[in-house]
């Protein structure tokens, strides 16, 4: 009797309908990376918006608040710079 062919956990993952393909699955839970504070997707759209994104030079994206922009660009330069992953506060709802 030959044993049954057993799913990868690659082929596992793509036959999950649940599952969205990337290493940081992050989409739904957002925070800001400089005061930490939790933000919705409705805020990156809204009229104005009150939370934005800051793209470094590696094309690596990150969340902030509009009013935290200003130190969550500083963030983002240091890890330009020094090539040190960003230098986020503690999240928080």
């Amino acid at each position: 009797m030959k044993r049954q062919k057993r799913l990868t956990k690659r082929e596992r993952k793509a036959q999950d309908p649940t599952h969205r393909p990337g290493p940081h699955n992050h989409s739904e839970h957002i925070h800001c990376i400089s005061c930490g504070r939790h933000l919705d997707q409705a805020e990156f759209s809204s009229t104005p918006p009150t939370a934005t994104v800051i793209t470094c030079d590696h094309g690596s994206r990150f969340p902030s608040c509009v009013s935290c922009m200003q130190h969550a660009e500083q963030l983002v330069m240091e890890h330009d710079k020094n090539g040190q992953p960003v230098k986020t506060a503690a999240a928080w709802h």
